[in-house]
């Protein structure tokens, strides 16, 4: 089944719900259409696709029964071959994190800092299989040419089938780690104050995190420290402490297929 024009012409007619670096996203109830920023939607592109001028191909299903927000189909530019939009399967849960940036007043800071726990509340009481199952997904894009970007907003959680779903992927290989799991997974606040129920929810959030990678290996070729980032991103001495005397004992895979 796939999204008829007309559908797509709605979708794309609605209020986006979201905006990434690449692309524009809008709801088309059990799909989503991406349109790539490169591709400005007036009326002589609405009238194009009204026309059937742009043709419609199958994508390459390189990820399986996995969802990662990947494109089902895309509409292609017959004489450049350029995808000017795309049809992609709809992911649904929260963001597991959130971009907080400096300037911060104090109030701002404590309302970045209650958003944070209560996400981490969801998150924490996830079942391991959960992030078992994130690290499955971390090992299969080292076997393809796809990466994620470790930015906010890029994973979802969706508590209702304890699932977490990374997003906006790339077409480019680039091996990632736990590291940026942990960047996913967590927002970073600047200069944020002492909070014992955060520190708590994080080290549970951690452990759970560093459970999965033991026991189902990372695809790296050689252990990696944390980034400077990711470090930044853990907030208690007891977080980061669990990681050091865990990631030594993550088994390496080979990432080749």
């Amino acid at each position: 089944m796939r999204l008829n024009i007309s559908e797509i012409l709605s979708a794309i007619s609605q209020k986006p719900i979201g905006s990434g670096t690449e692309a524009t996203t809008y709801d088309a109830g059990s799909y989503v259409v991406r349109v790539p920023h490169s591709v400005k939607i007036d009326k002589a592109f609405r009238d194009k696709l009204s026309s059937g001028a742009y043709r419609y191909m199958r994508a390459d299903n390189v990820h399986g029964r996995r969802n990662f927000g990947q494109a089902l189909y895309n509409l292609t530019d017959p004489m450049s071959g350029t995808v000017v939009l795309s049809v992609c399967k709809k992911v649904d849960g929260i963001p597991t994190n959130d971009l907080v940036e400096e300037p911060l007043t104090a109030q701002q800071r404590a309302n970045a800092v209650s958003v944070a726990i209560e996400k981490m509340r969801i998150m924490a009481s996830a079942p391991q299989s959960a992030y078992n199952k994130l690290v499955d997904d971390l090992n299969h894009l080292a076997t393809t040419n796809f990466t994620i970007d470790p930015s906010e907003g890029n994973m979802l959680f969706d508590a209702g089938a304890g699932r977490f779903h990374i997003i906006d992927l790339r077409p480019v290989k680039n091996i990632r780690n736990i590291g940026d799991l942990i960047l996913l997974l967590l927002t970073d606040i600047p200069d944020m104050p002492d909070n014992a129920e955060y520190y708590k929810l994080e080290l549970k959030i951690m452990g759970k995190l560093m459970r999965a990678a033991r026991s189902r290996g990372v695809k790296c070729a050689e252990q990696l420290k944390l980034k400077p980032r990711a470090l930044e991103v853990l907030k208690s001495d007891a977080a980061r402490k669990l990681y050091e005397s865990n990631y030594q004992n993550i088994a390496l895979q080979s990432h080749s297929k």
